[in-house]
């Protein structure tokens, strides 16, 4: 038994002991027995405290605590006259004692139950009171709320009443003023009257004559429209007849028109402008690499483009190649081939070198990936416009003009960009600008290192670097930009000189030029401008 549990027992049996028990009849002796038996009188054999076991001595303790000295006295001479224990003895004399004690404790537990009861019961009362009281503050509040609407709603009704009395006060001054008027409406209406009917005397007889006349003059009128209607539908019939053999010259010339001029290599020609002819050209045609090459200047061809475009063409119903593909004939430069005069392949012999394309040639790779899938015929036909007679110069004049308009990029084009691809490369652009504001311009055509927003998205989307490198979200295509960046920064002025391109972005100007757009390529820390190399890296 562990000592905080003894102390409070001993404590409750000290104060039960400590009270004297007030009993009748049979259990005064118990009671006197309990009240006055001495703890200390012990026989000398049992006062060691080894020779009796724990609960005499726990009880002898208690009943020295709560005895009185003379209840201690009386207990020993007890004692010592029959030379018996205290326990011993009260036991042996008389065992109803024993049991009205028994009975006595067990009223008094019964009666700490019911105190215990009590007890409860108050703090259950308790809080029903504090829950009372609580609703009753929140009733109260309410009522105060109600009493300010009450107050409110009052206030309202008298300026409502206010306000209708000063209504029923205009209406009554109205209602005066409308019986004055019919009183003054009356009286000039008399006054009118005569006035009115003689006016309206007058009116009516000017009025019969003005009838009279005009009558006279539309029965002549009449009688002259009568003629020229009869003069107009003599008129009439002479442009029926007319307009009968304007539709027989009509019907022949467009029966004549059915034979429509048609080239060799271009196919039916649909409009000479002079300047330009348009042609339906068959597919097979143009895709030949024999007979249409590419003009040199050309920005690089990128097949994954023609791809995307060939992919998206197959899955429409019904295929259509928009805009229309620019062509030139002449002695301008073409890719791949060098140049020289010979008989034309287009119009016989004159000193042109054939036909190129000058605006097109990723939607020509689209058309040769889906003839050799079997998706459209050889003789599928395309729109193309053919300029004539077109040297360097005037090649790069119709080059520049197409180019030089602002049009739609390819990757902003509905349906070639996949949603989440698209807004990635364009957020991972702009996160890339936003680092190095410095080297971004507003000009398509800007000079090295400087590089333009919308060029950029679109070389990387032609690159096709979000498949190639696994790229999956905005956060990746950033960090692959500033590792690429990074790859460049490492170069050597010797290295750059030597990976400078030959054609294309970076290949203009002299070595001066180059090396002093190296320096504020340095300056800022931003290379990917310096040109596009960098995304024909391979995958690994």
């Amino acid at each position: 038994m562990s000592s905080g549990p003894t102390r409070v027992a001993s404590r409750a049996l000290a104060r039960a002991l400590s009270r004297p028990l007030h009993t009748s009849g049979a259990n005064d002796k118990a009671a006197h027995a309990l009240n006055l038996a001495p703890a200390a009188a012990l026989p000398p054999a049992a006062s060691s405290a080894s020779a009796l076991p724990w609960f005499a001595r726990f009880i002898g303790a208690m009943l020295d605590v709560a005895l009185t000295p003379a209840q201690r006295a009386a207990m020993l001479d007890r004692n010592a006259n029959d030379g018996r224990g205290f326990a011993a003895s009260g036991v042996a004399e008389d065992s109803d004692a024993l049991a009205a004690v028994a009975a006595a404790r067990r009223e008094r537990d019964v009666a700490l139950d019911r105190v215990a009861d009590l007890e409860s019961t108050t703090a259950s009362l308790r809080a029903s009171v504090t829950k009372l009281e609580g609703k009753t503050w929140s009733d109260s509040d309410q009522m105060s709320a109600l009493r300010e609407q009450l107050w409110r709603a009052n206030q309202d009704a008298a300026d409502a009443r206010v306000a209708l009395n000063a209504v029923r006060e205009d209406l009554k001054h109205a209602a005066r003023r409308e019986a004055d008027l019919a009183v003054r409406v009356v009286a000039v209406k008399d006054e009118a009257v005569a006035d009115v009917v003689a006016r309206a005397k007058t009116e009516f007889d000017q009025l019969r004559t003005s009838m009279e006349e005009k009558h006279a003059s539309l029965l002549a009128s009449v009688e002259c429209k009568v003629a020229k209607l009869e003069a107009t539908e003599a008129k009439a019939r002479g442009l029926e007849a007319a307009l009968a053999a304007a539709e027989t010259r009509l019907a022949e010339k467009s029966a004549e028109s059915q034979t429509v001029a048609s080239h060799e290599l271009y196919g039916t020609m649909l409009r000479d402008f002079g300047y330009k002819k348009i042609y339906a050209m068959a597919a097979a045609n143009l895709v030949s690499k024999d007979k249409v090459g590419i003009y040199d200047q050309q920005r690089a061809f990128r097949e994954e483009r023609a791809q995307v475009i060939a992919r998206e063409k197959a899955k429409e119903a019904v295929f259509s190649l928009p805009g229309v593909v620019t062509l030139a004939e002449g002695t301008a430069a073409v890719r791949g081939k060098k140049t020289k005069k010979k008989s034309s392949l287009l119009f016989g012999a004159s000193t042109n070198t054939g036909a190129h394309i000058l605006d097109g040639q990723h939607r020509v790779g689209a058309l040769e990936i889906l003839l050799s899938q079997g998706v459209i015929a050889p003789d599928h036909d395309v729109l193309v416009e053919v300029f004539e007679n077109v040297d360097d110069a005037r090649a790069s004049e119709i080059f520049t003009e197409i180019n030089a308009a602002q049009p739609v990029r390819f990757v902003d084009m509905p349906g070639v960009a996949p949603p989440d691809v698209k807004w990635m490369l364009e957020g991972a652009a702009q996160r890339i600008k936003e680092r190095y504001p410095a080297m971004f311009s507003a000009s398509e055509r800007c000079k090295i290192p400087n590089v333009n927003l919308d060029v950029l998205r679109e070389e990387l989307f032609s690159a096709e670097v979000v498949n190639r490198f696994g790229i999956a979200d905005e956060d990746a295509f950033v960090t692959w930009l500033e590792g690429e960046n990074a790859k460049l920064a490492r170069r050597t002025e010797k290295e750059w000189l030597e990976a400078r391109p030959k054609r294309g972005r970076g290949s203009t100007g002299s070595e001066e030029t180059y090396l002093k757009a190296l320096a504020k390529a340095k300056e800022h820390g931003f290379y990917l401008g310096m040109d596009f190399s960098w995304l024909d890296v391979t995958d690994a």
